[in-house]
């Protein structure tokens, strides 16, 4: 069954509002630190009050999790510290064009352990080559998980990616334990460096999904 024009005409106008937000947002031509799935914000706050010359940005699909970060950053005076709730893929492609990453940071995100599930994962090659089409060579991703299988799957594919590169003595900028790592037995963690690889950026957004109104 196809989609509705209903339904089609509420993510086009979650789409454009969501363009607008980060235009004021971020409005100026910058390198930025991105979080992907920044939770309730103990460490993307953390981060932006250690590097105050950074301008910060966490992504999460939770409502509540987006309002109580937003409230972190907020008691922190935090000017250079912002949430917004949506979901990865739409983040990056509405973005302004000016905007590139300096660092991204993927801290324990959802595993998808099933196979079938796979697919949902946000560590995907497609999804790593668009990202990578917004970081100048030298840029950094920062991984961690407690999930093994996928430390393991993720660590497999970078190779076959042609625009990072796993840098294994890397340094690992700030230590902050989130809640899922204080509830992590173990983790594994890597940080990949942008090459001078050319980018080309693929549709990454799942126009399937329902516009973000609450917690997921």
């Amino acid at each position: 069954m196809g989609l509705t024009p209903e339904f089609l005409a509420r993510i086009n106008d979650r789409r454009t509002a969501l363009r607008a937000e980060l235009a004021a947002l971020l409005p100026q031509k910058q390198a930025i630190v991105w979080e992907i799935g920044s939770g309730h914000g103990h460490f993307l706050t953390r981060y932006a009050q250690e590097f105050p010359e950074k301008t910060c940005v966490g992504v999460d699909i939770n409502t509540l999790r987006i309002g109580r970060s937003r409230k972190k950053a907020t008691r922190g005076k935090l000017a250079n510290c912002h949430f917004v709730l949506t979901e990865a893929g739409e983040f990056l492609h509405a973005l302004p064009d000016e905007i590139t990453f300096s660092e991204i940071w993927v801290l324990f995100p959802d595993p998808w352990p099933k196979k079938r599930h796979h697919k949902n994962r946000i560590m995907r090659a497609d999804f790593l080559e668009s990202a990578a089409s917004r970081v100048k060579e030298g840029g950094k991703l920062y991984f961690r998980t407690d999930h093994a299988d996928y430390f393991a799957a993720v660590k497999n594919l970078m190779p076959t990616v042609n625009t990072w590169a796993i840098a294994e003595n890397a340094d690992w900028p700030l230590e902050h334990e989130t809640v899922f790592q204080a509830r992590a037995p173990s983790y594994q963690s890597f940080v990949a460096i942008r090459t001078s690889h050319p980018a080309t950026p693929t549709e990454t957004t799942d126009s399937r999904l329902p516009p973000l109104t609450g917690p997921r």
